[in-house]
């Protein structure tokens, strides 16, 4: 699959502008150049991601999706850019965050803003890749700190961590117009469609762990598989199944109505938040917010597990 950078920051900005003459005006180029390269990138996913058919256009259900995972790579480009280019500039002022691609987009923002009185005069900047990436750019000193869930494997000798909060991970799955929800874990033997994540991921072994020591049966069925929590989160709020997600990621959809919990508390699983640096010497700034938060936090456990 061939598919140019500049196919997926035409896609966004039709997907915010809903018209073809406009993006093509705000990408430089004709409309008729510029449907072109959205042609080009369905026939390279082989799917339709705009209705064509409607005034203003409208995103298909497969473009919707695609639009969280097409914003996350130009995101994620744009920041690798930027980050390797300011490695250069060896900016002592400048604190590096690797972050796990599901803390990155609701918890991370929150937990910099909560950071204000502590960095206000340093710069932030966010890494973010999958888990063994962001364990890889920790020890080879690409960054300062690792945001993610508690992974019992990173060697307490080599690694520091603090823990910033517990979060759950939950079910669930879109409400129907009197916010009950369309499925429910608790009720019914029938076979009930599932969004899931790898095996071999985190997330996916915290779900196996939660069917694995629940006292009930579920009857699911695996219809749709992403490593990305916000994927899974869309094709719930579409209506596509159950999907299992960190509380923090889906705490709009809920007051807002588009999801509902669909299950009881033996389908949760706590989630630990924890922030992770090496045990080697680090910049003044890195110090000096590492003590701040061991300081603040209430019961800060560090190092072992």
């Amino acid at each position: 699959m061939n598919i140019e950078t500049k196919w997926l920051e035409d896609f966004l900005s039709l997907a915010r502008t809903q018209s073809f003459s406009r993006s093509a005006e705000e990408r430089h180029m004709t409309q008729p150049a510029f449907s072109r390269r959205i042609k080009a990138l369905e026939q390279a996913l082989g799917c339709e991601l705009v209705d064509r058919a409607q005034v203003p256009v409208r995103l298909t259900a497969e473009g919707q999706l695609f639009q969280i995972t097409s914003r996350n790579l130009v995101s994620q480009l744009q920041d690798c850019r930027a980050h390797l280019l300011s490695l250069r500039q060896k900016d002592a002022k400048v604190l590096d965050f690797a972050v796990s691609h599901t803390l990155s987009l609701s918890f991370f923002p929150r937990f910099i803003e909560s950071l204000e009185d502590k960095i206000s005069d340093i710069r932030c900047r966010q890494l973010v890749a999958n888990v063994d990436d962001n364990v890889q750019a920790l020890k080879n000193g690409i960054c300062d700190f690792l945001l993610a869930f508690e992974d019992p494997s990173l060697d307490p000798t080599t690694f520091e961590r603090l823990e910033l909060a517990t979060e759950e991970l939950i079910p669930v799955c879109r409400a129907d117009e009197e916010g009950n929800p369309r499925f429910n874990l608790d009720a019914g033997s029938e076979p009930q469609p599932y969004l899931g994540y790898p095996r071999q991921i985190y997330l996916g072994r915290c779900v196996d762990k939660i069917l694995r020591n629940s006292s009930r049966s579920a009857n699911l069925k695996l219809t749709f598989e992403s490593p990305l929590a916000d994927s899974l989160k869309v094709m719930a709020v579409q209506g596509a199944g159950i999907a299992w997600v960190p509380s923090f990621a889906v705490e709009e959809e809920i007051k807002a109505g588009f999801l509902t919990v669909c299950g009881s508390a033996v389908w949760r699983l706590p989630l630990k938040i924890c922030l992770y640096r090496c045990n080697r010497e680090t910049s003044s700034q890195a110090q000096a917010l590492w003590a701040g938060l061991t300081a603040q936090l209430p019961t800060p456990r560090i190092g072992g597990h």
